[in-house]
């Protein structure tokens, strides 16, 4: 069940093997009359039509494949991360509510995925924007209203700072004149001209670097060109023996007589998948060296870009030597008015900043209906009330969680805790169904039975997660056994233990996935 959330980039916590297995897989889903197959292997990801036709190439998560994903499940909130930038949230935040992982999932909610901690506060976040209570527009607005806090920050600063120095030049103007130690001026030109001619250095082993790698590059590009000149040649060997070549062949030297056997073509078909292999790994060591190439040229760009920054600071410095006599004559009622015009202009700015985020603010207030928020807290709490007495929890009452954002989990102790999260689980599956805009994705329950429940409870919560399930939604659930409830569903068993993927269907996924690989990779 894990593979299949890894699949969309988003990675539950994983046992090393997987990991070590460098495991490619591939899922097929429907949305909205859209049959689509997604294929992971390592960090490449591609998107196929119903005709298994490759529509779209992402190599990265947060800046690929989580745009296309976020488009075409309407997954739109814009949260800062820690860093402080504003994203749309990687695929994991997307599936959050919707996976019930057998690891983290029974001891403490909204916590199936990996490296959540990237968005700030993202358990609130989520909640409230996976219960409908803040829609997509309010986070862009939010976005908005943050940055427009940040200038009016900046600009007080700025202001702060030039009224301290307009007031100290009105107490000392008079008796202070401008003078400039070029004697300074020169040990400060002479420090920058060391810099700038490291930094030369710096750039000219960034080139004989990226040469080295242009060099590489051209050698595995040569490569791959034999290779798929090597499987061409086998393929048109293999046609020529099945199709043009009788089964017993005399030799027009000697006159022996050789077999044209399956044997013989069998040995012709398997150089060409070996040639395939190869030319996989390949493709793999050539996409290696050109993120090399492109991390190369960016520490280059870097490097000149700092050159030409300090030779820009060296032009500045030498201006203001010469510039000594002018500044000498400025006089002092010329310096006194710019600092007057520029506590204007900020004057100005701030309260341009300051109508803007009141304006913004009053907009999220208006999208945070405190009608609409009650009635959904209201229906999510009446939701959980009965779901707990339905599993036999009897020690919390509407108080313990009258608040969306409560963590159940720390309510409930033993083997209580379980069942009071599969009751919280499915309270919030009924209102993303009723209130959210986001596309409703299947259910995932993994294990239900943890914490050694009794005979009685066991039988409730399956029971439960039965009778409950959101109607004209698709679930999957995880079961070492049904213990006598009838599902009503397709069950696939798993008869070889630590595989998946079971031997009679090896052939038929190995065919599929393989055009595909191909396709992700030389198309």
């Amino acid at each position: 069940m894990k593979s299949i959330y890894h699949t969309f980039g988003a990675d539950p916590q994983f046992h090393p093997n997987f990991k070590n297995a460098a495991v490619a897989t591939s899922v097929k889903f429907n949305i909205d009359n859209n049959i689509l197959t997604i294929v992971r292997d390592g960090k490449n990801f591609g998107i196929f039509d119903d005709a298994d036709k490759i529509i779209h190439k992402f190599d990265s998560v947060t800046k690929g494949l989580g745009i296309f994903l976020s488009q075409l499940f309407n997954f739109k909130p814009l949260l800062q991360t820690s860093t402080q930038d504003f994203i749309i949230p990687p695929p994991a935040y997307l599936f959050l509510p919707y996976y019930i992982d057998q690891d983290e999932s029974w001891n403490k909610s909204w916590a199936s995925f990996t490296k959540l901690q990237q968005i700030k506060d993202y358990r609130t976040n989520m909640i409230l924007y996976h219960s409908g209570i803040r829609p997509n527009e309010y986070y862009s607005l939010k976005k908005d209203a943050e940055e427009a806090n940040k200038i009016i920050e900046e600009i007080e600063k700025e202001k702060d700072l030039t009224g301290k120095i307009l007031k100290e030049l009105k107490e000392t103007i008079s008796q202070t004149n401008f003078n400039i130690d070029i004697e300074h001026f020169k040990d400060e030109i002479k420090e920058l001209l060391v810099e700038c001619e490291t930094l030369k250095k710096k750039e000219e082993t960034l080139k004989q670097k990226l040469l080295d790698l242009y060099n590489i590059k051209a050698i595995v590009e040569s490569q791959v060109a034999i290779v798929q000149h090597s499987i061409q040649e086998n393929k048109k060997d293999l046609v020529f023996a099945s199709k043009n070549i009788p089964h017993f062949v005399d030799c027009p030297t000697c006159g022996a007589q050789y077999e044209n056997s399956f044997t013989e073509r069998f040995e012709i078909a398997n150089d060409e998948q070996t040639g395939n292999d190869l030319l996989i790994d390949l493709s793999k060591e050539l996409k290696g060296v050109e993120e090399s190439i492109i991390k190369e040229n960016g520490n280059l760009t870097s490097t000149s870009s700092e050159i030409q920054r300090i030779e820009s600071i060296l032009e500045l410095k030498q201006g203001e030597v010469q510039l000594k006599d002018v500044l000498d004559n400025y006089g002092k009622n010329q310096v006194h008015e710019i600092f007057k015009a520029r506590i204007k202009d900020l004057n100005h700015n701030l309260h341009q900043q300051a109508e803007r985020l009141m304006s913004l603010n009053n907009r999220l207030k208006a999208l945070e209906d405190k009608e609409k928020r009650e009635k959904i807290v209201g229906d999510f709490t009446n939701n959980l009330t009965k779901y707990l007495k339905e599993l036999d929890i009897h020690s919390l009452s509407p108080d313990d969680y009258k608040v969306i954002t409560t963590k159940i989990e720390s309510k409930e102790t033993g083997s209580s805790k379980p069942r009071a999260l599969i009751a919280y689980y499915y309270a919030f599956f009924q209102l993303m169904q009723r209130y959210s805009t986001t596309t409703f994705c299947p259910i995932v329950i993994d294990s239900p039975n943890q914490q050694d429940q009794d005979v009685e409870h066991i039988d409730k919560i399956m029971a439960f997660i039965n009778n409950n399930q959101p109607k004209n939604t698709q679930m999957i659930l995880g079961l070492a056994e049904t213990y006598g409830v009838d599902f009503d569903c397709q069950v696939i068993e798993l008869k070889e233990k630590y595989s998946l993927l079971q031997s009679d269907e090896y052939n038929t996924v190995n065919t599929d996935l393989g055009n595909k690989l191909n396709q992700l990779w030389f198309m």
